[in-house]
């Protein structure tokens, strides 16, 4: 296996299996939304821009969420939990990256 031979350490090959799952759940979102749905202007710095600000709003959504928790540990989220936001933050990350070496279609 390809993470056996690159991936030397136990925590790299955990961040392989949770990429891998973030990519998949790229990649219904991008079948479901097309290219278009993120990148709508003709400005790539203003697609990036418009990137950056999901990317926040799912930032802070993240620090709300751990801010209930250290309140009330049982407390549950009834919409998106933690786990979905972080993979949220990786996607939207990868498509930042894409972005910036402008290879978003």
């Amino acid at each position: 296996m390809i993470s056996e031979k690159i991936i030397k350490t136990e925590m790299g090959r955990q961040a392989l299996d949770e990429s891998q799952t973030c990519v998949r759940l790229f990649d219904e979102k991008q079948s479901d939304y097309g290219s278009r749905n993120i990148a709508c202007f003709d400005d790539n710095v203003l697609n990036m821009f418009g990137v950056a600000v999901r990317l926040n709003d799912k930032v802070q959504r993240a620090l709300n969420l751990l801010q209930k928790q250290m309140k009330d540990p049982k407390a549950k989220p009834n919409n998106e939990s933690l786990l979905d936001t972080a993979r949220d933050v990786s996607n939207y990350g990868l498509i930042l990256a894409l972005l910036a070496q402008e290879k978003w279609k």
